[in-house]
């Protein structure tokens, strides 16, 4: 599984027309996630993770198109538990936010993205050793409720509360310790969650 999770960023030069698919902008002031307003080209993250546990689940498309169906889904499960995956439209969920991170610029989005991950994490399996150790039965149980819409929103939430709030100075924005601490928490718990969820995902799927 973890040699088919890039998959879908690998693709997208040759095939631009997925780009769109790994997010979703919502208004900054909405109070709820509305798909009509929020994707109504059906072509959002929440609505193609649905569609491809559909192709999947079903088993009716050629094998291949379950694949690639397949591919996506565990992608896009990663991308659903990034808060800025689920951002603001005007600032490209934090792509054209310029910051300053361990005295290298960079941007807000490629910070929770990959910038925060390499500056905590040196060994990947020994790292998701931890992670899951640490992952307690109310957690999982917790977790596990909901589905992709409530996990869009809780992401959405995120962003405002976690990504957003607290940028020091003007642009570009520097990313001081106590911000990256808060993020590094927040990151840390939606890489857990998106473990589960994927795992109730993959579960849905083969009818555990």
């Amino acid at each position: 599984m973890a040699s088919l999770a890039n998959w879908a960023d690998d693709i997208r030069e040759e095939r631009p027309e997925t780009a769109r698919w790994h997010y979703i902008n919502i208004p900054p002031d909405a109070t709820e996630l509305d798909l009509d307003r929020d994707c109504p080209s059906a072509d959002c993250i929440t609505v193609k993770a649905r569609e491809f546990l559909g192709i999947v689940r079903l088993g009716l498309k050629a094998q291949e198109e379950r694949l690639d169906a397949l591919r996506f889904l565990i992608h896009l499960m990663g991308d659903l538990h990034q808060p800025l995956h689920a951002g603001f439209a005007h600032d490209r969920g934090g792509n054209d936010i310029p910051i300053v991170f361990h005295g290298e610029e960079s941007n807000l989005h490629k910070l929770w993205d990959s910038d925060l991950l390499g500056k905590h994490i040196s060994d990947e399996d020994l790292f998701a050793a931890q992670l899951l150790s640490e992952i307690r039965p109310q957690d999982e149980k917790q977790w596990s409720k909901g589905h992709l819409r409530e996990w869009t929103w809780e992401s959405r939430q995120l962003a405002l509360e976690a990504a957003y709030d607290g940028l020091a100075g003007e642009e570009p924005k520097n990313i001081d310790d106590a911000y990256r601490q808060r993020a590094w928490k927040v990151a840390k718990e939606q890489l857990a969650k998106g473990g589960i969820r994927l795992a109730v995902v993959m579960n849905e799927i083969w009818g555990h």
